[in-house]
């Protein structure tokens, strides 16, 4: 479930203002390449805080890893759960197609995709490796992980995320994996943010994404959205981010054209 745009807009705005930084002035980075223009997203430049890099998270193949463990490269953190039905299909499809971008660029080894989850009750590693299976073949650079639920409320706390547990509306929606029955959901907001090689967030993506047939979605996550998810699939908001933009910040964090290609 997707909180309101008023309330996703004011959660970005004040996770800008506790980062204690504003968007630049300036345009271009040293690379040459344009930084994305403010209807895209949002620019920052801020150093991540400890709740954000110190907690060590579980990916979907057992590796620990923390944001710290990966510092010296670019990365783009997105917050996900296994049973969105409305928004997380949807973004994982385009990092993904990003992933699959930067890796076709020859870049793989200089970022790393990490979708964290905002569910840990649910999402365990063999949930999260299920997930990860669907978007098949899943390139390398892209982790699907979780970790305690304290880590976990700490963490998307300091990066601004809201997440809010509501109760599921009857009928109640099956598990696409198990097929049980559903008693809660998540209202959650939905960013990707941009995290450069000195440990510093300098971008964020929000809302629901704009999904191009380069970047599928699984037919089963496909058949479990609801109709908010549809709706965000087949007419998504005019102001929805995309991969083209998606491609077009790692570019200039990168200072390296990324094509958007095809799979």
């Amino acid at each position: 479930m997707w909180p309101p745009a008023s309330l996703a807009t004011g959660v970005v705005a004040a996770a800008t203002l506790l980062a204690g930084c504003s968007a630049s002035s300036g345009a271009t980075a040293a690379h040459g390449f344009d930084a994305p223009g403010a209807s895209v997203g949002q620019r920052i430049d801020a150093a991540l805080p400890g709740a954000v890099t110190a907690p060590v998270l579980v990916a979907s193949t057992g590796r620990r890893v923390s944001l710290a463990s990966l510092s010296g490269r670019v990365l783009v953190v997105s917050d996900m759960m296994t049973l969105c039905q409305e928004t997380c299909p949807l973004d994982t499809a385009n990092v993904v197609a990003a992933a699959q971008a930067v890796e076709r660029a020859g870049l793989g080894s200089k970022v790393e995709f990490l979708s964290i989850s905002i569910d840990p009750r649910r999402d365990t590693p063999e949930r999260l490796a299920a997930y990860r299976k669907l978007y098949a073949p899943a390139p390398a650079d892209w982790l699907v992980a979780t970790g305690t639920s304290a880590q976990l409320a700490s963490l998307w706390k300091a990066l601004g995320v809201y997440i809010q547990r509501v109760p599921d509306t009857p009928p109640a929606p099956r598990d696409w994996l198990t097929g049980t029955p559903l008693t809660y959901d998540l209202t959650h907001s939905d960013e990707v943010f941009f995290i450069d090689r000195r440990g510093h967030e300098r971008f964020v993506l929000d809302g629901p994404p704009h999904v191009s047939s380069g970047a599928p979605i699984p037919a089963r996550l496909k058949k479990f959205l609801d109709g908010d998810g549809r709706q965000n699939l087949t007419h998504p908001n005019t102001h929805a981010w995309t991969l083209p933009q998606e491609l077009q910040v790692l570019s200039w964090l990168l200072g390296h054209r990324i094509p958007a290609g095809s799979n």
